[in-house]
C-alpha cells in the first residue's frame, strides 16, 4: 500500500512540473509576420510562414540589454516583427546590436545585443 501511494505521489509530481514546464515554455511573442531590410533598404525577407516565424523568434528572442554602451552604433538594418496585437521596427547594426525604432522626440530606447545574431542575419538574408 505504501508503494503505491509513493508512485501516486511521484506521478502527481511530475503532471503538476510538466504543467508548469509547459505553461512556461514560449517567453517570447508569437510573431505573425518577420520583414527585414539591408542596408540598401532591399527586403530580404518578408514572411508569414509559421515554421520559418518561430525559427526566427527562437534567434531574434535570444538577446540581452546592454549597458554603459556609447551611442554611436552603425546601425543599418531594420527588422519589422508584428504579433496578433503589435508592430514594431528595431533598427540594428552588423554585429547585433539593435534598438527599437521610435518617432518624433521620443527617449532613445535601451540597446540590446542578439546573442545568436549570426544565425539570425543568416536565416534572414542579411548576411
Amino acid at each position: 500500500m505504501a508503494m503505491k501511494k509513493n508512485n501516486i505521489i511521484k506521478s502527481t509530481l511530475f503532471i503538476a512540473l510538466a504543467i508548469l514546464l509547459v505553461g512556461c515554455g514560449g517567453g517570447h511573442p508569437k510573431l505573425t509576420h518577420f520583414k527585414a531590410f539591408d542596408e540598401r533598404f532591399t527586403t530580404v525577407i518578408d514572411t508569414t510562414d509559421a515554421a520559418k516565424l518561430k525559427v526566427l523568434a527562437d534567434l531574434f528572442y535570444d538577446q540581452q540589454i546592454v549597458t554603459g554602451t556609447q551611442s554611436n552604433f552603425d546601425f543599418v538594418y531594420l527588422i519589422d516583427l508584428t504579433t496578433k496585437t503589435d508592430s514594431v521596427r528595431y533598427r540594428c547594426t552588423k554585429t547585433g546590436y539593435c534598438q527599437l525604432r521610435t518617432e518624433g522626440v521620443e527617449m532613445q530606447k535601451e540597446i540590446i545585443f542578439l546573442e545568436r545574431f549570426r544565425e539570425l542575419y543568416t536565416e534572414s538574408n542579411l548576411n
